[in-house]
């Protein structure tokens, strides 16, 4: 009579019991359908036989593809019942909640907007911030497929609040956080799809690419963290470089990037690289022995340099105009390295006439120096940049504060530029007479006691 009791009130109306739950077979029926008993399970008073019941549907899409198991569980009208679980105060329940939506949302488009209209997105956010790493983690994950859906969907994940809570997720750093937050960066990543990420403008996303940068500047790189800043990495980027050292790839990925960044001509892009802090970053691949490393951070700044008098003098404080003439004026580095540094100095001499802080910069740093070695650097482009820098910073009218010496038409005097000039103009190797004509031309009104040419 005691056992006939307890099966009483174990079984309910519905005359399940817990064991008979747990018996079930986690598959679909001959019909393709989730099996009966498990949605009245799912619907049980009895905390442990409605647990029992969520466990046996995450199993039944877990152990079949979405293509399969996806529909039957929708077809149960479950799916509202499902995402209220995520509030559940049951930490277990929240998470295998976060499981089924997880796989849920990896169904087809119609599917997963089941799930976002059933209240998903914002219950999965507070979600991030339980106590247990493991519901929390599982709670990103989901939102991160819901991400990977079009435009529409991840406009209403923006809308809601999803994109801002991974990246307070991805900055939040905390040391038993690590899971979740690496999770975050993998959301991120699916959220700046390469075929969505070109139709969103950079005021959406310059949090976003903040964020990433920080992750990946201060995150340590070992072995447990390598993923996820190589999503990170992926994420800004999206092309995997092949063939390349774990380092390596970080470091040319983020890189080409940053240059896709500053190099799109456009100035919110640019300031979204500068506000990030990575332009102080470039030091160290200055001085890499890796010469695709090496081209790739001086490629960047001689982008910058051409762009507002703002991101220019960011471009100085970082320090990087001195490495960038130290490579520049060794005849030891690639010319193509050599070509980008002397980009990076013809276009800062375009501000020279205008700002106090540039010329400082130009004269303290031996750029016009750096410009009359250019001159003989092989090559039709680095003349050309050489010429039209020297044009524009022999047009600069000296401040009162300069000194006599540091006029540039002095400095260029002692560096040898007249000479180089009359070279360059006098090379058989120089086939462009335009070029020709110009340093002519310079050596006639600055040097004219260069000018002359050498008698046969």
């Amino acid at each position: 009579m005691a056992e006939e009791t307890f099966r009483d009130v174990r079984a309910g109306i519905t005359g399940l019991t817990l064991q008979g739950v747990s018996e079930i077979q986690a598959s679909l029926t001959e019909k393709w359908k989730v099996p009966e008993d498990l949605v009245l399970g799912f619907n049980s008073e009895d905390p442990q036989i409605r647990k029992a019941s969520v466990i046996k549907i995450r199993q039944i899409l877990q152990n079949l593809p979405p293509s399969t198991a996806v529909q039957p569980v929708i077809d149960t009208g479950l799916v509202p019942d499902i995402v209220s679980l995520l509030d559940s105060e049951v930490i277990s329940l929240q998470g295998e909640a976060a499981w089924i939506v997880t796989m849920l949302a990896s169904g087809t488009i119609r599917r997963t907007e089941r799930v976002v209209n059933a209240g998903a997105v914002p219950r999965l956010i507070i979600l991030f911030e339980s106590r247990n790493v493991d519901a929390a983690s599982q709670a990103v994950w989901a939102l991160g497929k819901i991400l990977a859906d079009p435009a529409r969907l991840r406009g209403r994940v923006e809308e809601e609040g999803g994109v801002a809570a991974l990246v307070k997720l991805v900055d939040r750093g905390k040391a038993d956080f690590e899971k979740v937050q690496r999770t975050a960066v993998w959301a991120i990543f699916r959220y700046l799809n390469p075929q969505v990420s070109s139709k969103l403008p950079i005021a959406r996303i310059k949090h976003v690419i903040l964020c990433l940068a920080r992750y990946i500047r201060e995150t340590p790189v070992n072995e447990e963290n390598m993923q996820s800043i190589k999503n990170a990495v992926q994420a800004l980027e999206r092309t995997r470089r092949h063939r390349l050292q774990h380092t390596d790839f970080i470091a040319t990925a983020v890189l080409s990037c940053l240059g896709y960044l500053v190099g799109g001509g456009d100035d919110d892009s640019t300031d979204a690289a500068v506000d990030a802090g990575l332009l102080p970053g470039l030091l160290v691949s200055l001085e890499s022995k890796n010469r695709d490393l090496c081209g790739l951070a001086l490629w960047n700044p001689s982008h910058v340099a051409g762009g507002s008098y703002s991101q220019v003098h960011a471009l100085l404080d970082s320090g990087l105009l001195k490495p960038v003439v130290r490579v520049l004026m060794d005849d030891q580095e690639p010319t193509s390295c050599r070509g980008e540094a002397c980009q990076t100095i013809s276009s800062l001499t375009s501000k020279v006439l205008r700002d106090d802080k540039v010329v400082q910069a130009f004269i303290k740093e031996r750029c016009v120096e750096a410009l009359s070695a250019t001159l003989l650097i092989p090559g039709h482009r680095a003349k050309e940049l050489a010429v039209s820098g020297i044009t524009n910073v022999l047009q600069l009218k000296p401040p009162r504060w300069m000194e006599a010496e540091k006029y540039p038409l002095n400095i260029l005097r002692s560096a040898s530029g007249p000479q180089n000039l009359r070279a360059v103009r006098d090379s058989r190797d120089v086939d462009d007479e335009k070029i020709k004509r110009e340093c002519q031309d310079l050596l006639t009104r600055y040097f004219p006691d260069c000018s002359r040419r050498a008698r046969v």
